[in-house]
């Protein structure tokens, strides 16, 4: 799958689990809520936020996509992430 596809298709993915089967989202990551952001596309949201990486990390290091990030306990946003060698 990429990172967009079909009602059908991901209703498709789960029709082999009953409806108390939990889902988990590898990387830890948190459930918000789905929103409609257009006429035909619906957008499943989490908790974490996607952090903003430097063009030269993006160059070093262009095997990673995406980090995600979680507000701190003062509420701020972290900033650019350097995220250490694998």
């Amino acid at each position: 799958m990429s990172n967009k596809f079909t009602v059908g298709d991901l209703r498709n993915q789960l029709k082999a689990y009953p409806d108390d089967f939990e889902i988990a989202f590898s990387g830890d990551l948190t459930f918000y809520r789905v929103k409609t952001r257009g006429e035909k596309l619906a957008v499943v949201e989490f908790d974490e936020f996607e952090a903003e990486l430097t063009p030269s990390f993006r160059e070093e290091n262009p095997s990673i996509k995406v980090v995600f990030c979680e507000i701190d306990d003062s509420d701020t946003k972290v900033g650019f992430v350097s995220v250490p060698q694998l």
